[in-house]
Formats: structure tokens, sequence, C-alpha cells
């Protein structure tokens, strides 16, 4: 018999039924899936992925691309000559209202848009003015589609840099204080400490305010920052889940083995933490982009010709009483992400919990 044989018949329980093994991470996929939000959420965040990995070959034009002949058109799925041409006679109908009325000083404005409209009508076979702008155009004539899905990019990758960057620190530090122990875990905690006292964003608009009025680039100097103080809550994560794992019985075997303590923290103690520190990177990434979206409204984020979401909102919010797509498109896309991180982070919580395998 061979041994894969005696493996399978070995697998049976009381009532001489086969039993298939599970592994933690098929149990864990097993109870996600009942959590449809959850699993929804998943599979939004892997298309806004896809878009924004695929943003270079996809049908959309050049987010970089100007036409003041198209500025500040609303949201349609007609061409843009069309939609432009509408929009001259709208703005001369209320002219032409005006100086009907007796305002004779806004007759050259008047004849101006008769001169526009007729250019405008004669243009409408061109290849320029047979694009579609499906959430419209922003004051310089730019598509908004194109902008929100590269700003969505550059918002993602801040967020993901910056969960990278804090699990990997916190995951080092946190390990190494929990297991070792005594001196250096109580200064490393104390440098913890100290760094949870100082403003964290003010640290940050500090840094951006300093090194880019030297021409630095604002995405190196936003991710120096962001790494500064991001990863102190996963390092007291990690320590506290180590510091409970480190007299078990595996770790007692695998140090009577020879073991160094190296091996025995990256190779047994931390796989050990994985779901407490992926639940964590799930739950921190839409932090991460909250915090430079707010750096971005404020004007200290990404700069020019770069976008994020947060610096597209930021120009929406000025022009919102007249123009309120320019707001709504990227506010919108940015909220159902957000909503989705948030969603798939509470359903692998509950999918990583142990405990939760006796509720569902």
């Amino acid at each position: 018999m061979s041994r894969k044989e005696k493996a399978n018949k070995a697998a049976v329980n009381e009532f001489n039924q086969q039993m298939k093994p599970v592994s933690l991470w098929a149990d864990a996929w097993k109870r996600l899936k009942k959590n449809k939000m959850a699993l929804i959420s998943l599979w939004v965040i892997i298309i806004y992925a896809l878009i924004a990995i695929l943003a270079p070959i996809l049908p959309i034009h050049d987010y970089r691309e100007q036409d003041l002949n198209h500025t500040n058109l609303p949201p349609s799925l007609r061409p843009a000559g069309e939609v432009a041409l509408e929009k001259l006679q709208s703005d001369r109908a209320v002219i032409k209202q005006k100086v009907d009325e007796g305002q004779d000083t806004l007759q050259a404005d008047l004849d101006r848009l008769d001169a526009e409209i007729e250019v405008a009508k004669q243009n409408l076979s061109t290849p320029a003015n047979q694009k579609v702008y499906i959430f419209g155009t922003d004051n310089l004539g730019r598509d908004l589609l194109a902008k929100t899905i590269y700003g969505g990019r550059i918002s993602m990758m801040v967020g993901l840099i910056g969960t990278l960057t804090s699990v990997l620190i916190g995951i080092v530090i946190g390990a190494i204080s929990g297991y070792i122990g005594g001196w250096l875990d109580n200064v490393l905690m104390r440098f913890v400490d100290i760094m949870y006292g100082l403003p964290y964003m003010l640290i940050v608009i500090i840094l951006m305010a300093m090194f880019r009025k030297e021409g630095q680039s604002s995405i190196v100097i936003l991710f120096v920052g962001i790494a500064l103080v991001s990863w102190l809550t996963v390092a007291r994560v990690v320590r506290g889940q180590i510091i409970s794992l480190k007299n078990s019985e595996f770790v007692e075997a695998a140090r009577s083995m020879g073991a160094s303590q190296g091996r025995i923290i990256f190779n047994h103690l931390l796989p050990n933490t994985l779901g407490v520190i992926i639940v964590y990177t799930s739950l921190s990434l839409p932090s991460f982009i909250m915090n430079e979206s707010f750096l971005s409204f404020l004007g200290m984020g990404v700069s020019a010709p770069l976008s994020s979401w947060g610096s597209l909102v930021s120009e929406g919010a000025n022009t919102m009483e007249l123009y309120p797509w320019q707001l709504l498109v990227p506010a919108i896309e940015m909220t159902i992400f957000l909503f989705c991180t948030n969603f798939l982070g509470d359903g692998l919580r509950d999918a990583l919990d142990p405990q939760s395998k006796n509720r569902t």
C-alpha cells in the first residue's frame, strides 16, 4: 500500500467516513465567501486595480491633453462638438436676453459668441469634435474620466506603498522587540511612545513644505512622510502577538532543535501572525489614501501635472456650484473604493478569526 493510500485510509472519523484535511487559508476563504459584501468588495477592488494597471492601454483620452474649445463640458455620450455647440448657444441665449434688456456693454460678448458658434458649426465633423467625454471635462478641457483613472493610480499607489512600508518596518521591529524582550523591548517601545506623541499630519505637512521648495518630487517626500510613523501601530500589534506565542510548544521544539533566534522569529512565529497582519493591512490601506487625499486637498500633496483623488476633489470643490460633476466624479469613485476596502477588511477579520468558525 502506498503512502498516499495510507494517508487517505487514516483520514476517517468514527463513522468510517472519509474526512478531507482543510488548511487555515482554505477554511478562511470558505468563510469569506459567505460574506457577500466582502466578496463583492473584493471584486470591485480587483476591477479598480486592473483599470489602474491597464490605464496606459485602455481606449481613453490622454489626461494631459487640453482642448480649450471643450472646457467644462458636462458628462455626455454624444460627440464633444455637439455638446460644446449647445453650451455656446445656451450662453448666447443668456447674453442676448441681457442685451435686449438694455445692457449694451455685452454686445461685444454677443458678437464674439456668434462668431464662435459659426466656427463650431463648421468644425463639427473634425476628429477633435468627435471625441466623447463620458464624465465631462475640466476647466482646461481635459477628460475627467482619464484624470480620475490616473488619479486613482496615484492614490492607490500611495496607499499600497504606505501600507507595505508600515507593515514591513512594523513586523521587523515588533517581532524583534516581542521575542528578545528585556532592555531592547523597553528601548524600542519607549521610542514608539515618543513617535506616537508627535503630530503625524503636521510632520508630513512640514516635510512637504520644506522639500518642495527645493524642487524635490512631491511623491517621494509624501512617501517618506507617510513611512515615518505609519509603522507604529503594526509594531505594537505584532509585538503583542509574538509575546503570546513565544512560549508555545512549537517554539520550544524549534529552540530545542537548535534553531536560531532569527529562524524562530521569521520561520515559526511570524507565519502564525499573518492573519492579524493581513487584517491590519486591509484596514490601513483606506486610511493612507484618506491621508493623501487630505494633504492634496490642502495643496500639500501630489502636484501638477500629476493628480490624485484628493487633488481632483479639491479642484472640483472650487467649481461645484457651476460644474458639480467635476467634484462628484472623483468623490464618488474614491468613496466606492474606500467603502469596499473597509468591507473587505471587516470580512477578512471575521474570516481569519479562529473563533468565528464557531459562530457561523
